[in-house]
């Protein structure tokens, strides 16, 4: 048997579907998404652009974040001239890299939606060199983890009150990565880790563990998605021979449909209604990473966290206590909504 890096590294050498696995269809039942308020990050580029054409030709009223407006405006206006949508597509201006544009979009969102049916944490960045962004945090972390977190946070209370609803964060292999190092992260303000990509997603999976647990019984599941080897952007900044693999991401990877399928699958499907604290993996539920299952690693990189956002972090009056430190939690599969295996 081959190891994950092995794998992960032949996987990009080798043929992905090229079409949704018609073994996961979405039940036409829950195509129907009218009165359904969606609100969706990275909506503007790859497959979260298609999975936000699908989501509005189902009914929904999908609120599309985009850090450039004039570009949200444009796939706004070509979604409506082309995608024969039954919904509705407005747009908020956000940029996850700043922590102010942020509180200042979910607070906006707050006062013109009165519920939140799914939040889906989709955009994401894969910067190859350190950038420092105003508040002072490394790119990566600020795009892939802080940003989706704390917009998270500030939405909870509502997606809360409009249960059942979800939260679907995506995430990449993370499994090219055998050790991380949260400690670190004390001693690194601007979070500029050794393996700021993959560190901040796998960041951002120990984060979905938790609030699925935060959310028990609450109706808000909280489940986090690999979409698989897909063609996209992600690969866009890198530089000389790296830019290689922008080739045979080309040739061998999904096309944007299979991601977005998976994508709009678990923000919908009645498949996943009572599922909630899982790591999906293209179209399977895999086991965490296991530095994701010890919980005392996950509550210091919690409380980490917490301080590096506390400029901007508001408490919760129904959040739980963190799981206490020093326990190991072997997580390998979900239970029921809101339940996490343990």
């Amino acid at each position: 048997m081959f190891k994950p890096k092995t794998r992960i590294l032949l996987n990009l050498f080798w043929p992905q579907r090229r079409k949704p696995d018609p073994r996961h269809p979405i039940a036409e039942a829950d195509k129907d998404l009218s009165g359904k308020t969606i609100v969706f990050t990275g909506g503007t580029d790859g497959i979260g652009r298609v999975a936000v054409a699908m989501l509005y030709r189902m009914g929904a009223h999908v609120v599309l974040l985009a850090r450039s407006p004039a570009k949200g405006e444009s796939v706004i206006r070509e979604l409506a001239a082309t995608a024969g949508g039954r919904g509705k597509i407005s747009l908020q201006a956000c940029d996850l890299a700043s922590m102010d544009s942020v509180k200042a979009c979910a607070e906006r969102i707050l006062s013109e939606h009165g519920r939140i049916d799914v939040l889906v944490n989709n955009a994401g960045v894969n910067m190859t060199t350190p950038v420092i962004t105003e508040d002072g945090f490394e790119t990566n972390w600020a795009i892939n983890y802080l940003g989706p977190r704390l917009l998270t946070h500030l939405l909870l209370e509502r997606l809360q009150a409009s249960a059942p609803s979800r939260i679907v964060n995506l995430t990449t292999n993370t499994a090219f990565i055998d050790r991380f190092d949260v400690d670190a992260l004390r001693t690194k303000p601007d979070l500029a880790t050794d393996n700021t990509y993959v560190e901040a997603k796998l960041a951002m999976n120990m984060f979905s563990i938790d609030l699925a647990r935060q959310l028990e019984g609450t109706g808000v599941t909280v489940n986090y998605l690999y979409p698989g080897y897909i063609r996209s952007n992600l690969l866009s900044d890198l530089r000389g021979a790296q830019k290689i693999m922008q080739f045979f991401m080309r040739v061998m990877a999904s096309p944007a449909e299979v991601g977005a399928d998976r994508i709009v699958r678990l923000a919908v499907s009645s498949a996943y209604r009572d599922i909630s604290g899982a790591h999906v993996s293209e179209d399977d539920i895999r086991p965490h990473h296991p530095e994701a299952q010890v919980a005392a690693k996950r509550h210091r990189l919690d409380q980490t966290i917490r301080k590096v956002l506390s400029r901007w972090l508001t408490a919760l009056p129904w959040e739980k206590p963190a799981t206490a430190p020093g326990v190991s939690t072997g997580i390998a599969q979900p239970l029921a909504a809101g339940v996490l295996a343990r």
